[in-house]
């Protein structure tokens, strides 16, 4: 089942909505330009898009991070499958929003067509999020990280190792090597923003050999990790047969299942560039599922490499301060402590880090190309929405640059279901009740959990005072309550730049037309 441009657009409102439909109606000509150029990518192309934004650099500092908060082995495992199962249900559940509406943009499109009222606001709020908070939050942090990979490709060591004053953050410490570090990031941005405005085949093939390249390291460490637990089971199993000292409360719990599910997301990744795909209907379903299928086996076997190989006593080590550090022992454990093949490995971590950015960056030009098809940009839309010329790029949206918004697309499919039950039309793809059920659950609970935070006191301070772990406790909610206010933000620019914009400008057209036919 499939629906048409007028149910893409809200119909049946008011006169105001005309503009929003002949800007749908405009935006499907431009997009259908792109379809004939683009679409000609296949099964292996949804895989290496989805393998490629989910897996990062954290698979190989999170396991200790988790271990360390749930104390059991097996729990550890437990949580990374059962996550991996909601990941499956949110993946499938997109594959019917996909087949439903056969275009890119995501989320953009999907609330468009669930919540058409108040003036498509939630579709609004998604974009106005995602190009301005979430997603360039996202890839400046994952930059970050790759660069600090890369700084101890070069050194041999941490990029803060020489900095004796801990005291000392931001603007006050050495330009060499902190501020380097955030050149080297900005550097990584422009090659990947400079290779998309380039040429799109071209972005293809580099990012898709950096989900080949991040398959191939991980899968070494993976079958590496499985080697030792088999040939050195007597000291392999310490780790497994007792649980690390301490207790683990509710906020560990939650503060794990989050850490996980961020580590999962980006399974819907393929859904904002279906443009591309070729016989979508038959290919996204195989697509999602197997690159998730894919995610949730390379994540089970390298945490049982992780916790076969590295002691626990370094794990509850308090010196252990950066991710690097905990990758390091990781791979010191697995092939030895030659400074050779760790920095190999620590730069083939880099390249991964760097495939989730590019494929962050080629995402968000799409969500920017569905909103400027809607107009959520006054004046700029038909700019971010053109294509180049000479590359046939997105080189206006480039040069632009989640749960909320999940939970929302979960409820959005059931109105749609609803909204399109009386079609006789054969459905193409519908994912079971069940799995859409896990999904929404699971949404509605990472939004409850996001508000519960894990403080504890430092292990070199273990008796630590209650206006320490006060700190700690606003130090952590602070993101969150800002990502609210943000959205806040989102609302007042959907009323006065979209809603109130419009309705002036239709106020002023409609008084020229009245002068004019008098």
């Amino acid at each position: 089942m499939s629906i048409n441009n007028d149910d893409i657009t809200p119909s049946n409102v008011s006169q105001t909505d005309n503009e929003i439909r002949e800007l749908t109606i405009n935006e499907d000509l431009q997009e259908e330009k792109q379809n004939n150029l683009n679409k000609h990518f296949g099964v292996l192309y949804g895989i290496g898009m989805n393998v490629n934004t989910i897996i990062g650099s954290g698979i190989v500092t999170t396991p200790g991070i988790i271990w360390n908060m749930v104390k059991s082995p097996v729990v550890v495992l437990s949580l990374w499958f059962i996550c991996g199962i909601v990941s499956m249900a949110g993946t499938l559940s997109y594959v019917e929003l996909g087949v439903i509406h056969k275009i890119s943009g995501g989320e953009t499109k999907y609330l468009q067509t669930a919540y058409p009222h108040p003036k498509i606001m939630m579709s609004y709020l998604f974009s106005f999020m995602y190009i301005f908070a979430i997603q360039p939050g996202i890839i400046s942090a994952v930059l970050q990280s790759a660069a600090q990979y890369f700084w101890y490709t070069l050194n041999g060591h941490q990029y803060n190792e020489g900095i004796k004053d801990t005291n000392k953050t931001g603007w006050e410490l050495p330009f060499t090597p902190f501020w380097s570090i955030k050149l080297l990031a900005i550097t990584f941005l422009l090659i990947i923003t400079a290779y998309h405005m380039f040429n799109t085949r071209l972005a293809v093939i580099i990012n898709h050999t950096l989900a080949v390249i991040k398959l191939i390291t991980y899968s070494i460490i993976a079958m590496a990790g499985i080697y030792r637990l088999i040939v050195y089971w007597p000291i392999s199993r310490i780790n497994w047969q007792n649980s690390l000292n301490g207790n683990s409360d509710i906020t560990a719990y939650s503060a794990s299942i989050l850490l996980i599910m961020f580590s999962y997301s980006g399974y819907n990744s393929l859904n904002y560039s279906l443009s591309e795909v070729r016989k979508l209907e038959k290919k996204l379903i195989i697509s999602n599922s197997t690159s998730i299928g894919i995610v949730i086996l390379v994540y089970l076997l390298v945490n049982i490499a992780f916790i076969s190989v590295v002691p626990a006593n370094d794990i509850l080590d308090s010196d252990i301060s950066s991710d690097e550090t905990i990758a390091v022992i990781f791979f010191s454990k697995l092939f030895g402590k030659s400074d050779v093949t760790i920095r190999i490995f620590t730069a083939l971590i880099a390249l991964s880090i760097i495939g989730t950015a590019a494929t962050g960056v080629w995402n968000g030009t799409k969500v920017i190309v569905a909103a400027a098809g809607l107009n959520y940009f006054p004046k700029y839309s038909k700019e971010l929405r053109t294509l180049n010329d000479k590359y046939n790029t997105l080189v206006n949206a480039l040069l632009m640059h989640y749960w909320i918004f999940y939970f929302a697309t979960g409820i959005g499919l059931l109105k749609i279901r609803h909204k399109n039950s009386d079609r006789s039309s054969k459905k193409e793809y519908q994912v079971p009740s069940l799995l859409l059920g896990i999904f929404i659950l699971a949404g509605l609970i990472i939004l409850t959990f996001s508000f519960i935070v894990h403080v504890e006191c430092p292990k070199k301070n273990p008796h630590c005072s209650d206006e320490y772990l006060r700190k700690q406790r606003i130090e952590q909610m602070s993101p969150i309550l800002i990502s609210y206010a943000f959205l806040f933000i989102a609302l007042l620019f959907w009323y006065f730049f979209y809603y109130w914009w419009n309705t002036l400008k239709k106020q002023k057209e409609s008084i020229i037309r009245i002068s004019t036919d008098k």
